[in-house]
């Protein structure tokens, strides 16, 4: 599934136009351990005109899970919500998160991201453990399991319709600060991968990581 997600998601994006993709460095393929390589990394960036960037991490394990995180940051301060994608296979487990992160913004072009959700609001819902980013979420967010392709077409969908939203959206300059105190909180308070990425960069390699590869300004 998360091949297929990946390579879908990217048709989308391409699509968008004006996107650039950022040369690789170290942050490209990485893994942990170094030597036993238990976990693998490969992380892909861009720039999309008229909208920031993105990151697209895929994560390849021996245990056999396999994750996507798609972190879309609207850092040419568009009054679009910070989309942060996630989707996970493990066995028979399949899940995906479509996040919206209004970071304060109270004036965010969301109507095509709402009506995604009405479209996919009835699929199965996933339980996750509270952490404060999940009360910071909008409330047309969507975490779900259930089938492959249901799975596949919501978080397509959710792209397209954010993309799309760029066309009409507003630059918003003081909207700047409110991102960086978002992205403040995920590093100091902790955020989905914070446990991995102080496992494969330490600390400071971390907050590094955040600032620059997965939200940048």
């Amino acid at each position: 599934m998360i091949k297929d997600l990946k390579e879908k998601s990217l048709k989308v994006i391409f699509e968008y136009g004006q996107v650039k993709e950022i040369p690789e460095d170290r942050y490209t393929n990485m893994s942990y351990p170094k030597l036993i390589k238990l976990m693998k990394f490969r992380v892909d960036r861009y720039t999309l005109a008229g909208f920031g960037h993105l990151m697209i991490m895929h994560t390849t394990t021996k245990m056999g899970m396999e994750l996507l995180t798609m972190s879309f940051m609207p850092s040419e301060c568009v009054n679009l919500p910070y989309l942060l994608i996630d989707a996970m296979t493990v066995k028979d487990k399949r899940c995906v998160f479509v996040e919206y992160y209004g970071c304060g913004n109270t004036e965010l072009n969301d109507s095509r991201l709402k009506d995604i959700y009405e479209k996919y609001k009835n699929l199965p819902d996933y339980t996750e453990k509270d952490n404060w980013y999940i009360r910071e979420r909008t409330s047309y967010s969507m975490i779900k399991s259930g089938e492959e392709e249901e799975l596949k077409n919501m978080a397509t969908d959710s792209v397209r319709a954010y993309l799309k939203s760029v066309s009409d959206a507003t630059v918003m300059p003081d909207y700047k600060n409110k991102l960086e105190a978002f992205r403040n909180r995920m590093i100091n308070e902790g955020n989905p991968s914070s446990a991995t990425l102080k496992l494969l960069l330490k600390e400071d390699g971390a907050k590094m990581f955040m600032e620059k590869i997965i939200m940048p300004i």
